[in-house]
């Protein structure tokens, strides 16, 4: 039986070494050190355990934090993308001026080219967009080949709508205001109600037949003025019955809200008026009025004709 001794000297460690057992041993330590360099299985086991055990290990240490916030870092610029590119879509598929900015939200604006602008702005009531930007100064800048592209942003609970060349140089710039922002649509806004119940239009409400009456015997161009899309109206479910006039000259415009009578109770369709037109109507309702201050903001109550 051999001894498991350790050798007292050189020729024992030689025989020893040379042996069956130790040439056995030797030749396994090798295998192993070939297969680990040519399969790396070390590592994948030890990955595979590291995996396995993962769950089961504390989330804590400076490699794991930096793991944690690049993948939260990750995560969040993938959503500001999607919402960028969502936005950006719905911009360039907007097929009115109302729908494009309904889309617009507090913490980012959007910007579309100048040709879709011009296409939205043609759907608008020309009362409307005069109040935006003057038409012909949207086809100055136009001719000149200086416009490129639009940016719209809200702020400060308006809408900043700007016009852009190709540097991003403001060449006009305006605001929309919650009243004409309910006139870019298509169709006028219907609200439920009574004029007597909204006091913009206190003391100058007058019956229907009288406004239109006296609106037939204006100028065509005045017509236009006062109401600009009378077809809207005239679709609307209802019989008029009396019209109103704000209080309020907002850009050189006034709300003339127009009461019908219809199936579903009283409601109230809201147009926007050129201030000049809409003086010429009613100093036929009322000729004891006089003309307001040129840069008077409000107007003087008329006496209530029901």
């Amino acid at each position: 039986m051999p001894a498991w001794t350790e050798p007292q000297d050189v020729r024992a460690w030689m025989t020893r070494g040379l042996s069956f057992r130790g040439t056995v041993l030797m030749l396994a330590a090798l295998a192993v050190l070939i297969s680990e360099i040519r399969f790396s299985w070390v590592e994948l086991l030890v990955g595979r355990y590291l995996a396995v055990t993962n769950t089961h290990r504390p989330e804590s240490g400076n490699v794991w934090e930096q793991g944690r916030l690049k993948q939260v870092a990750t995560q969040t610029l993938e959503q500001i993308v999607t919402r960028q590119l969502s936005a950006q879509r719905e911009a360039r598929e907007a097929t009115s001026l109302e729908q494009l900015i309904e889309g617009l939200s507090p913490s980012r604006g959007t910007m579309i080219s100048a040709e879709h602008f011009k296409k939205l702005y043609t759907q608008i009531p020309e009362s409307v967009g005069r109040t935006l930007f003057s038409p012909i100064l949207m086809l100055r800048i136009s001719a000149e080949k200086r416009w490129e592209r639009v940016y719209l942003e809200r702020e400060n609970g308006q809408v900043g709508i700007y016009l852009l060349d190709r540097g991003n140089t403001v060449l006009s710039y305006t605001t929309l205001t919650d009243q004409q922002l309910q006139s870019t649509g298509t169709a006028p806004p219907v609200v439920a109600g009574r004029l007597d119940d909204k006091p913009e239009f206190a003391d100058r409400i007058y019956p229907a037949d009288r406004f239109f009456m006296a609106l037939g015997t204006l100028p065509a161009e005045m017509q236009q003025g006062v109401l600009a899309n009378p077809g809207a109206v005239l679709a609307a479910d209802g019989t008029p019955v009396r019209v109103g006039f704000s209080d309020e000259v907002v850009a050189d415009t006034i709300r003339i809200g127009i009461e019908l009578e219809t199936p579903q109770g009283p409601q109230i369709v809201i147009g926007l008026g050129q201030e000049w037109a809409v003086w010429q109507l009613r100093t036929l309702l009322n000729p004891r009025l006089s003309r307001p201050a040129a840069r008077n903001s409000r107007w003087s109550g008329d006496q209530v004709d029901r």
